[in-house]
């Protein structure tokens, strides 16, 4: 049985200059969002980034378990596509203790694969990264409300975040029943089809130094062994943002931007609005449908 209180060293510390926020501090977030969190945690090899001297200086990323941590969290074999190397060992999160016991080591940030260990080979999520290359923000709303578009003449939806740290990511929830390969070329097809929409505001170029101003359409994520920051995540960044659920038609909202939500406001949020993504598993379509649709 796991503890139910996990002692936290240097509890004090400072992890945030800008604000003051503590280890302490960011502990009792993770254990009070647990039970949203961990709905799209649970069975997913995470990526952990700590940051053990604060925001203030490099931090790094754990995607093995590091050999200190206890039985407690749950490791995921996940076969490397490497000739010669072994299978990463990495961390799982399935109850509050794990979460709490993350940021006792300094974890700020958990980014999560787009599969399960019911079977890695197989993404149960799509993933668009609206990505800026300048400040205006209200260009990437406008790209993003722009797909909203696109998906619904297809028939799609998707369910949107605040990444808490540039930009916004959609979130296609699907079946697992194809591979990586086939989910990133429907990706891709997304991608193409609103550049198409949106020429001069938009780009597939992945170099940055080719991307002038426009908002770069990123498909990237769809791919084995790539992660995305999971929702209600804090970032590492001024202020604790959060990688915040939204609806669609918040978009639209002129003031959104992807730091809005922070490690100090998200109570006061989700206890005004209903869970955006509360349909997210529900709402998973077909291999067949979504490759019809994006044909």
């Amino acid at each position: 049985m796991k503890p139910n209180e996990i002692e936290i060293s240097h509890h004090d510390k400072v992890l945030f200059p800008d604000t003051g926020i503590t280890k302490r501090e960011l502990a009792d977030y993770y254990a009070r969002i647990a039970q949203r969190l961990l709905l799209y945690a649970k069975g997913r090899p995470l990526t952990l980034r700590a940051f053990p001297e604060g925001i203030g200086e490099e931090g790094f990323f754990n995607k093995h378990a590091p050999d200190h941590f206890p039985d407690f969290i749950r490791r995921i074999e996940v076969p490397t596509r490497d000739a010669g190397r072994e299978a990463a060992l990495m961390s799982s999160a399935d109850e509050a203790a794990d979460l709490v016991y993350f940021a006792g080591q300094n974890v700020i940030e958990i980014h999560a694969a787009l599969s399960t260990e019911a079977d890695l080979e197989k993404p149960d999520q799509l993933i668009v990264d609206f990505d800026p290359s300048d400040d205006d923000f209200d260009k990437v709303r406008r790209v993003a409300l722009g797909f909203c578009e696109l998906l619904d003449s297809l028939a799609l939806n998707a369910f949107w975040k605040t990444t808490g740290s540039r930009g916004f990511h959609a979130h296609i929830p699907i079946r697992p029943e194809r591979d990586f390969s086939t989910v990133k070329g429907w990706a891709k097809a997304l991608a193409r089809k609103l550049h198409d929409e949106m020429p001069a505001e938009t780009t597939l170029e992945q170099r940055k130094d080719k991307r002038g101003d426009r908002v770069f359409i990123d498909v990237l994520r769809n791919d084995y062994g790539q992660t995305a920051v999971l929702p209600y995540s804090v970032r590492a960044r001024e202020g604790a943002p959060v990688a915040m659920p939204i609806r669609a038609d918040e978009l639209e909202d002129g003031d959104l931007l992807p730091d809005r939500y922070t490690l100090k406001n998200v109570f006061q949020r989700l206890g005004q609005i209903e869970d955006p993504w509360r349909h997210f598993k529900r709402r998973r379509i077909g291999a067949k449908r979504l490759a019809e649709a994006v044909s």
